[in-house]
């Protein structure tokens, strides 16, 4: 109870006064209720604090399938929604009209040893279900997605944390949380990691975008003037799209096997390591190792697709 008071404290300085944080709040806290269907005072105590005080909240259930919920997923999943709407309601009993986030982290274990499994593909298809139940009651979520069991950048993290951040972007998440960096259930993160999952939720960002269909899009014009035979690499058209119709990825390997050869194989991993030691050791340059607005817009240029996480 004491830190979300520190926070807020905090947060009003910076906002420059309780009433201009109150007007637009830039923090946030989650608090989480006991599964099964138990809330404790200091969850209590913090809910009040925060809705009386401005600060959006979310009490979001993490029950886990089979242990403490029941194994199936849709069982899971009626006892997470129980969990997620008491803690919508208490919000609203506090201080009604609060800002309130519906909220779920429903999860699995493996039952044959008894492990933790954030990364199994059960709990990416709970997390999917839990934003339709949350846009059922047309209540803002704070969704979990981008998990894995992997203990370093692999291929299981990628597997895992790509189809656990897709499917639940698409299903239209309004903010997902823990989606980039984590590893081995959220026990540990890695640098390396948060570059790959930038890549990887950047290529998610263009998927949902979709394709867009306009006259000017679908090149009449073009197809016209280039006719039969033709090509298009030198056209207006081509240069006035080529930036926003495609995503263009740091990390990934695209180039002929001989020049790969020739730059010494590189791969994502190695890839993210080297962009890595870049950030770091431009943040050793700055003051402070503070990142300054000078240093982000130098990474950028260098790294086009760093902003998407």
């Amino acid at each position: 109870m004491e830190g979300v008071k520190q926070v807020w404290e905090l947060a009003s300085l910076i906002a420059g006064g309780e009433d201009r944080l109150r007007e637009k709040p830039f923090v946030s806290v989650i608090t989480n209720p006991i599964s099964p269907l138990t809330t404790e005072t200091n969850t209590l105590n913090i809910l009040n604090f925060c809705t009386t005080h401005g600060i959006p909240v979310t009490c979001a259930p993490a029950p886990i399938a089979g242990a403490t919920s029941p194994a199936t997923l849709a069982g899971t999943l009626s006892q997470m929604h129980a969990e997620a709407l008491a803690g919508v309601a208490i919000t609203q009993v506090f201080a009604p009209g609060a800002k309130v986030l519906y909220g779920a982290v429903p999860m699995t274990m493996d039952l044959r040893n008894m492990e933790l499994a954030m990364g199994s593909v059960e709990m990416t298809m709970m997390n999917a279900a839990a934003v339709q139940l949350a846009k059922y009651y047309n209540l803002p979520i704070y969704a979990s997605g981008g998990l894995t069991e992997a203990k370093r950048p692999d291929i299981q993290a990628g597997i895992e944390q790509g189809f656990s951040n897709l499917m639940v972007a698409m299903a239209g998440a309004d903010c997902i949380h823990l989606a980039a960096g984590i590893l081995d259930s959220g026990n540990s993160i890695s640098y390396e990691q948060y570059v790959i999952d930038n890549e990887i939720i950047g290529i998610i960002q263009r998927m949902l975008a979709g394709i867009k269909v306009n006259k000017e899009t679908l090149a009449f014009d073009v197809i016209e003037k280039v006719g039969p035979g033709g090509n298009y690499i030198m056209e207006d058209h081509t240069v006035e799209h080529m930036v926003d119709e495609f995503f263009y990825p740091n990390l990934s390997v695209r180039c002929n096997f001989d020049i790969w050869e020739e730059r010494g194989r590189p791969n994502m991993l190695s890839r993210a390591n080297e962009l890595v030691q870049y950030i770091l050791g431009k943040c050793e340059e700055c003051q402070e190792g503070l990142l300054d607005l000078g240093l982000i817009f130098e990474i950028e240029k260098s790294f086009p697709g760093i902003r998407n996480i």
